[in-house]
Formats: C-alpha cells, structure tokens, sequence
C-alpha cells in the first residue's frame, strides 16, 4: 500500500510526534518527507527531517543532507538529530557541514550525532573543534566525542 502525503502529514503535524510510530511508513515516505524539508516550514520541515532519519534507510542521507544546509537552525538541528540513525559511512555529509555551522546548537546536536566508527574528515573535524571551537562547552564535548572514538578516523575502512 502506498503511502500518501496526507498520511505523512498526520502523523508530522501532532503536537508530540510518535516517531516510533511514523517511522514505520518506511522508505515510501521519504519523497513526502523530502518535500516538507524543501518547504521549509519552521514547524513541519524539522519533524520531516528528523522522521526522515529515523526510517533509517540510506535513502534518507538526501534528505538529511538538505536540511543541513537550511537557512532555519531548527531545521539544521534536526537533520542533526536525525543522523545518528543513519548508517554510520552516511553520516559525513550531513555532519561535516553541521560542524562548522555558526550556531552553536547546531555544533553541539552534530557533535552528539558523531557515530563511533567515523571517517577521518570526520575525526580530523572533532579534533580541531575540541582546540578551536568558540564556545568552551562545544570544546569539551568535542573532547569527549574525541574520546570516545579515540580520535580513530578511518576504522570504517578495512
């Protein structure tokens, strides 16, 4: 059965979404999804983005890429959020950019969002945020995300 837009809009417009719930349209959802980030409601499109990473199919990366790139910082905190559901090798290009954004919510989302296996773009970012980063609690999370991955870049690949 296919799903419908209106069907992906019921469950996005809920004042408490069940992610959970929705998540179960599965991979049919995602034009729907990808249309409501490129809206860029201020209340729709982050659920979208967020709904979109948590269906967890590779096919989801886009739409977690375009968000990244929204000029709403709520929106970019989703695509943040909704990365770590992603398959580990997919989360470069939605957190690389996310890492050097210029709000700080959306640095410390992204860090948090850093899969343990991660490249070494990746690690390299982390490393020079944990030194540079402008706000002294993104330094130390930077740390402990360095930490915790023991700044491994690269153990994705063989």
């Amino acid at each position: 059965m296919a799903v419908t837009s209106e069907q992906v809009r019921a469950e996005l417009v809920k004042d408490e979404p069940n992610y959970e719930a929705a998540a179960q349209l599965g991979t049919d959802a995602l034009p729907h999804l990808q249309r409501f980030v490129e809206s860029g409601d201020p209340n729709l499109a982050p659920k979208a983005a967020y709904l979109a990473g948590r269906i967890g199919d590779s096919q989801a990366s886009p739409i977690l890429e375009l968000a990244a790139t929204s000029d709403d910082a709520g929106i970019r905190v989703a695509a943040a959020a909704g990365v770590r559901y992603l398959p580990d090798e997919q989360a470069d290009n939605v957190l690389l950019p996310l890492l050097d954004d210029d709000e700080p919510v959306v640095r410390k989302k992204a860090l948090e969002a850093v899969p343990t296996t991660l490249s070494q773009d990746l690690a390299d970012k982390v490393e020079v945020l944990q030194e540079y980063d402008s706000e002294q609690a993104l330094r130390e999370l930077a740390a402990e995300v360095f930490d915790r991955t023991s700044g491994q870049g690269g153990a994705s690949t063989p």
